[in-house]
């Protein structure tokens, strides 16, 4: 593949390099990045019209629509030997796959069955790999299969989450009408209902086994609300919430969570009719579908407004960390971890490492995941440290992961307390742009990488 130039040869870009011990001959992979450039005039006005513009033509992230922070996975270690704790181990090369950054990529899957790693390639309809057993460190052949056992407990053929609105005009979604997991009869049913809530986006959403629960949200031409409905699966109804004790309207909420009785949540964004008075706030509140009730969450210790934050519930505890004041600001370097069953927020400074943490949900792709003891693990871009947080403490350790080398686009998956770092690539030179400078050509950044076919396992100590 020949390699993509910006405007003079690799050599003589002052921002070109190659990694340390690597060859400047084209790779495997080529990745091509693009810049953006934005003039602003009036800083406040222009950022405030441009949120504004960003909750009517969608969301800066999808799954804050209505994807609901993901239950952590709970399941035990699938060895009977953990195997040395706090060491890594290389993961066995005999009969392992090659990277599916290689070819065909687009219709490959590295997941975890809750047992192994499977990492297979569907041609025709039909997938075909190789399944990683941890507890015997090896590959074996996976048989032909139309569909790939998963953790998740609704089907992703097509799907990455267990609702769907249907009839959705650009970022607004209506509710008379949605697709929706039921897990008694495993199965996706449509409901059709007489509106419950007007049209909106950007709303708080939570799947709670038979319940789907809708707060909050944006729409074109009404503005912010702070009401909300729930969806009975079996029964196929939907029933208006109760407002008293609700947290105050808002979109976008900073952080959403199901604990398994509770709707949580916290913080989020206001816009009234003039696209100036935009702002973040925090302040929650936790809602019991049973009793139809909510009830404030403290503000004792609790973060400061923010947009953007990592979120993550571990079973016991929520954990906010990081974002910022706001969208695009500059990034906040502390958080809370909050305790529903005592209402008391936990203030949680800075971890002991300068490693930039990931950001989003929880899952193998967003690189952070919830060990069964509630540990949260986050591992960076580029490796070289595994960051942890002790939920239930507030206190963050680090793990060194030189020997893994350097690399991107990697899966992590956790297995009980096994933590498996497999795939990914490597950028072997890249070439960086100064900053713009007006009336001069616009720089063509690149990189080119080289796939990874090899993986490491540790158990956490």
């Amino acid at each position: 593949m020949s390699k993509r130039r910006a405007h003079r040869s690799p050599s003589e870009c002052p921002g070109f390099r190659a990694a340390p011990g690597v060859s400047s001959a084209p790779p495997l992979t080529f990745l091509r990045a693009t810049t953006k450039r934005v003039r602003l005039a009036y800083a406040e006005d222009v950022l405030g019209l441009a949120l504004v513009l960003v909750a009517a033509a969608g969301v800066e992230v999808p799954a804050v629509r209505f994807e609901p922070v993901p239950e952590p996975v709970t399941a035990s270690d699938p060895c009977r030997d953990r195997g040395p704790t706090g060491r890594w181990v290389k993961m066995s090369e005999a009969g392992a796959p090659k990277s599916i950054h290689n070819e065909g990529w687009l219709d490959s899957a590295a997941i975890s069955d809750g047992a192994r790693v499977v990492v297979a390639l569907r041609r025709n309809g039909k997938w075909k790999g190789t399944a990683f057993d941890p507890c015997a460190n090896a590959w074996s052949p996976l048989a032909e299969t139309t569909a790939l056992a998963r953790v998740e407990p609704w089907p992703s053929e097509g799907r990455d989450r267990p609702y769907l609105p249907l009839g959705s005009n650009g970022s607004i979604d209506p509710f008379d009408k949605v697709s929706v997991w039921d897990t008694a009869r495993k199965a996706w049913v449509v409901v059709e209902s007489v509106k419950p809530l007007a049209p909106r986006s950007l709303y708080a959403v939570a799947w709670a086994g038979q319940r789907l629960m809708v707060w909050g949200g944006w729409s074109t031409g009404v503005g912010v609300f702070g009401d909300g409905a729930v969806l009975d699966i079996a029964r196929k109804t939907w029933k208006t919430m109760a407002t008293a004790g609700a947290p105050s309207p808002r979109f976008a909420p900073a952080a959403v969570a199901w604990t398994g009785s509770r709707l949580l949540v916290w913080g989020g964004r206001f816009q009234g009719a003039d696209y100036r008075t935009l702002r973040v706030i925090d302040g929650g509140a936790a809602y019991d579908p049973a009793g139809d009730r909510w009830t404030p969450m403290s503000s004792v210790n609790a973060p400061s407004p923010r947009a953007e934050a990592t979120v993550v519930w571990t079973g016991r505890r929520l954990v906010v960390w990081g974002g910022a004041p706001l969208p695009g600001g500059t990034p906040l370097a502390d958080g809370g971890v909050y305790d529903p069953a005592t209402d008391r927020w936990t203030r949680l400074e800075a971890p002991p490492t300068k490693v930039p943490l990931p950001k989003g949900n929880v899952g193998p792709l967003t690189h952070i995941l919830v060990a069964p003891d509630g540990r949260v693990v986050f591992l960076p871009e580029n490796l070289g440290k595994v960051v942890l947080l002790d939920a239930e403490r507030a206190r963050w350790s680090v793990l060194d992961a030189d020997e893994l080398g350097k690399r991107n686009s990697y899966r992590a998956f956790l297995l009980g307390r096994r933590l498996i770092v497999w795939g990914g690539v490597t950028v072997t030179a890249e070439h960086l742009c100064p900053p713009p400078v007006p009336g001069q050509p616009q720089c063509d950044p690149w990189a080119e990488t080289a796939s990874r076919d090899d993986g490491y396992m540790i158990s956490l100590p």
